[in-house]
C-alpha cells in the first residue's frame, strides 16, 4: 500500500491555499491549528482539547467518548514539542517492533513523515482492525501530527476509498 502524500502548505487564509475538494468531500477548517481536512459527505467531525494536545476525529458514524468508532480517522496534534521528529520516530519504532511492519520515511516541504499499515490482533470475539498510520513532524516548529485511519478488515476497501483522499490532501500550516 502506497500513500502519495500531498501536503497543501497553508499560510494563513486556508481557503485560498488548498485545492478544490474532490466530489463527495468538503473541507473542514480547524482554526486552532490552522489546518484543514477533507471530510466525506455524511461523515462526522469531532474536536477535543487536552493540555497541549488537540485531537480531531473524522468518522463514518457519530460517537462520544468513551464509545469507540469502527471506521474513521484520528488526528492527534502536539504543538511546541521539542524533538517532534524524534518523538514521531519513537512511536513508529514501537509500532514496527510490535506489528513487524516496515515503516516508510518521507518528506514534504518542511515536514518529515513516517507511515505504515498493519492489521491488529483481534480482541476476543472481534474482527481484526486494519490501520494506516502517518506521523508528520515539523522540526522547525516542534509540531507533530499522528494520524490513524482504521476500519475492520472486512470493510477496509470501501473505507479506504474514503480515507485515502483525506490523507492525500492534508492542508497543514508550516509555521506552527
Amino acid at each position: 500500500m502506497c500513500l502519495a502524500l500531498a501536503l497543501a502548505c497553508a499560510t494563513g487564509a486556508l481557503a485560498m491555499d488548498r485545492p478544490v475538494a474532490p466530489s463527495g468531500f468538503t473541507w473542514h477548517d480547524v482554526t486552532e491549528i490552522r489546518a484543514a481536512f477533507l471530510v466525506p459527505d455524511g461523515w462526522h467531525v469531532r474536536e477535543e482539547h487536552q493540555d497541549k494536545t488537540f485531537a480531531l476525529f473524522i468518522t463514518e458514524t457519530a460517537f462520544s467518548p468513551p464509545a469507540e468508532f469502527e471506521v474513521g480517522l484520528t488526528v492527534n496534534v502536539f504543538r511546541n514539542t521539542p524533538g517532534a521528529a524524534a518523538k514521531v520516530k519513537q512511536v513508529f519504532d514501537a509500532i514496527a517492533a510490535k506489528y513487524s511492519v516496515k515503516v516508510t520515511p518521507g518528506t514534504s516541504g518542511p515536514f518529515r513523515t513516517l507511515s505504515c499499515h498493519f492489521d491488529s490482533k483481534p480482541a476476543s470475539g472481534k474482527e481484526p482492525v486494519r490501520q494506516f498510520q502517518l506521523g508528520i513532524a515539523n522540526p522547525k516548529t516542534g509540531t507533530a501530527y499522528l494520524l490513524i485511519f482504521e476500519s475492520p478488515v472486512s470493510r477496509w476497501d470501501a473505507a479506504w476509498a474514503k480515507g485515502k483522499p483525506i490523507l492525500d490532501a492534508l492542508a497543514l500550516e508550516t509555521e506552527i
